[in-house]
């Protein structure tokens, strides 16, 4: 389903960022100073780009991107903590 993530233009994670604070297409289109319709395009750019079909495309998009920073910081935090540690300081006395 996750399709193309990694191709979101800046525009585009702005608006992603903005929804998941929970920014409606209105509040959005205020904040980034564009059209409201342009909004709407942009997300469903997004719906058909990640395959997102069905009523409640925002939400799905939203949980889906949500789910993906979440994966992505575990990941971050795992490789920080399992990389071997050089400093030896900590067992001398």
């Amino acid at each position: 389903m996750v399709k193309k993530f990694n191709e979101v233009g800046l525009r585009e994670q702005k608006i992603i960022n903005l929804l998941l604070q929970g920014y409606e297409n209105p509040e959005i289109a205020r904040e980034l100073d564009i059209a409201e319709r342009t909004v709407k395009a942009h997300f469903n750019r997004m719906f058909r780009r990640f395959g997102i079909r069905g009523g409640i495309k925002r939400v799905k998009l939203a949980t889906m991107l949500y789910k993906k920073q979440l994966w992505s910081e575990r990941q971050q935090d795992f490789e920080a903590h399992s990389s071997p540690q050089t400093d030896v300081s900590a067992y001398a006395k």
